[in-house]
């Protein structure tokens, strides 16, 4: 059974200043979950220097199926860059870069990922738009809630969802 590859493109942007956008994902106190409501349980071990830190997450899709998978911090470059690698449901990598815009902050999330599911792998062939779609979805929902707790959105581009 062949595994599916994903290559899948988000970019956010919220109104609140670089460092704010930073600080708020970075502190030990906020919870992924009160903001991102896609996200059904999150665990995260942090340690000092960010890198190496840890996260077991689980995932709604909009359309119903579930995403379990561990995400490590392997990068860190405070305030420009992140890399994450994936593990479980979806195995890969994650680049997050941060930049100013305007007064407001820019994410560009690129995902390169692998469905490790045999039911995702035999259904990718169909299934492949309907999970473009969800990411989209649950991308546009992270921006929001983001936008929400920082201040209002910038307004930005939907996610893209580009496929390899």
């Amino acid at each position: 059974m062949r595994e599916r590859r994903y290559a899948l493109g988000s970019t956010w942007r919220v109104a609140a200043p670089l460092e704010r956008t930073w600080s708020f994902l970075t502190d030990p106190g906020q919870r992924w979950s009160d903001w991102w409501p896609s996200l059904e349980s999150i665990e995260v071990r942090r340690t000092p220097t960010l890198a190496g830190s840890t996260a077991a997450c689980r995932w709604r899709s909009p359309v119903g199926y579930a995403l379990t998978f561990s995400l490590t911090l392997t990068g860190v470059d405070p305030k420009r860059r992140v890399v994450l690698d994936i593990d479980g449901d979806l195995s890969g990598r994650s680049e997050v870069r941060f930049g100013p815009e305007g007064t407001g902050s820019r994410l560009d999330i690129d995902l390169h990922v692998r469905t490790t599911r045999p039911w995702m792998n035999v259904a990718g062939v169909m299934l492949h738009p309907v999970f473009r779609l969800g990411h989209g979805v649950v991308m546009r929902r992270g921006e929001r809630g983001l936008g929400r707790v920082l201040g209002v959105l910038v307004g930005g581009a939907a996610p893209d969802a580009r496929s390899a």
